[in-house]
């Protein structure tokens, strides 16, 4: 457990009424008492306000303040914890932060990022679930997010994951009970059938689970939408259509977009990033050309991608590349320029995947393809189902115990030993506590909290 006293300033960077100082760790209260002109901070009742001043060793004041302490065990960190709330200016945040390192006696440094939510986490406040959901409530940006992150933080996903780790930890004790007292009947109950179903069950759950990931990492990160076609398809019309606003520049001259633009629109609380890229042709000049090679990228990392194609100019060898650039990848057709005459039949294109006609300069069509673009990511009500799965970390460990179980049956089918059989549902049972950090290891820890904010 750590033992050193962190500082650090919890709101973010710039000028505002108010900011906050927190202090944590064995020395918090004697650091905040160097400090501090006013009612003794050892008479203060835990989580009151108290009014005072944050002054220098000579006297002069440098701020005006409220403070409170909540002391150990019963805090956010687990260990004694100050926050100081003085005026919101971040110079005068520093000079108090800087004022409270020099007049600490007791080790007392600045906070890495993360480190208040991190002692959380080792005193048992929280599990690792939990701490992931306080950096996602601090990055939503929808409100399904939020309410995903605080399923999260109240323990939600937590209390799935450990039930069914339970579970396994269960079937795994009565395997070795039947291992080591082969001669007793009362705990030869166990068949061969029951075993199977057990895991069948557990299979199944975490089949479940793992089918939320997509929706819930759409909600979590948001999305990415790539708009392709030929020159003049239509295509940054299209980006300003959705976006309600003249983004990106129109005209009839082909390659006019050189390079991606890219903007976030909000559909349905899903946040989509539209990226709107280079004609894709051939003879384009230097310049274009290496727009053509961005798009290419940005295609390949997109999670939709928008295939355009002018319904009233004939298909060309174009409209052809566009096919087989897009190929198997999860995309959606679009005749576009539907306000003028056709040039084509819709039955042209293959009908292996959506077909949308459109028109960015009337609109037509335009609910249909955001519709259909929330759709694509979120099924009916997922967005508020109880738990979600919405970190990669969690879908990893979901697959790896999910694979484990697999091997289990294919042992099972074998007759193999129940010793090995055991062993499997031990690993299996790991593979679910590294989720809610009950199996975890330094390095796990310093991925996971590097990424927070300073001061969390």
């Amino acid at each position: 457990m750590p033992n050193s006293t962190i500082i650090a300033i919890s709101t973010p960077p710039g000028n505002g009424a108010i900011g906050i100082v927190r202090i944590s760790g064995p020395g918090a209260e004697p650091l905040l008492t160097s400090v501090w002109q006013g009612p003794p901070p050892s008479s203060w009742t835990p989580k009151h306000l108290y009014s005072g001043h944050i002054v220098t060793p000579e006297g002069q004041c440098l701020d005006e303040v409220l403070c409170f302490i909540a002391r150990a065990p019963h805090s956010y960190t687990g260990e004694d914890l100050v926050e100081i709330q003085a005026h919101g200016g971040h110079y005068l945040l520093e000079l108090i932060v800087t004022q409270l390192l020099a007049m600490s006696t007791k080790s007392a440094r600045l906070a890495k990022p993360g480190e208040f939510t991190q002692r959380a986490f080792l005193h048992g406040r929280i599990d690792l679930t939990q701490a992931e959901a306080v950096a996602d409530l601090i990055a939503a940006t929808n409100q399904a997010g939020v309410r995903q992150a605080g399923r999260q933080l109240a323990g939600k996903l937590s209390e799935l994951v450990g039930k069914m780790r339970r579970d396994l930890l269960v079937l795994r004790a009565q395997m070795e009970a039947m291992i080591d007292f082969p001669e007793d009947e009362d705990v030869q109950g166990l068949h061969t059938a029951e075993i199977s179903d057990r895991v069948n069950t557990l299979e199944g759950k975490i089949t479940d689970l793992l089918a939320t990931y997509q929706e819930g990492r759409a909600w979590r990160e948001g999305v990415r939408v790539a708009i392709v076609g030929k020159p003049n398809v239509g295509k940054s019309s299209l980006l300003n259509a959705l976006l309600r606003e003249d983004r990106s520049i129109v005209h009839e001259s082909p390659g006019t977009t050189r390079d991606l633009v890219e903007e976030v629109c909000t559909i349905n609380g899903l946040a989509i990033r539209l990226i709107d890229t280079a004609g894709i042709r051939q003879g384009a000049e230097q310049v274009e050309q290496e727009g053509i090679k961005r798009s290419r990228q940005r295609i390949a990392q997109a999670d939709l991608i928008l295939a355009l194609f002018d319904s009233s100019r004939p298909l060309d060898q174009e409209d052809l590349q566009i096919m087989e650039l897009v190929g198997a990848r999860d995309h959606v057709k679009l005749y576009t320029k539907i306000d003028r005459p056709p040039a084509f039949a819709e039955t042209t294109l293959p009908q292996t995947v959506p077909i949308l006609a459109i028109s960015a300069q009337d609109g037509l069509g335009l609910e249909g393809l955001r519709k259909a673009m929330v759709q694509h990511f979120v099924r009916p009500n997922t967005a508020s189902a109880e738990v979600c799965l919405s970190h990669l970390r969690h879908k990893l460990a979901l697959e790896q115990a999910l694979q484990t179980l697999q091997h289990i049956k294919d042992g099972m089918a074998q007759q193999i030993s129940l010793e090995f059989l055991a062993s499997d549902l031990l690993i299996a049972a790991r593979h679910l506590g590294e989720i809610t950090g009950e199996i975890t290891t330094d390095e796990l820890l310093g991925e996971i909290f590097s990424k927070f904010c300073l001061g969390k």
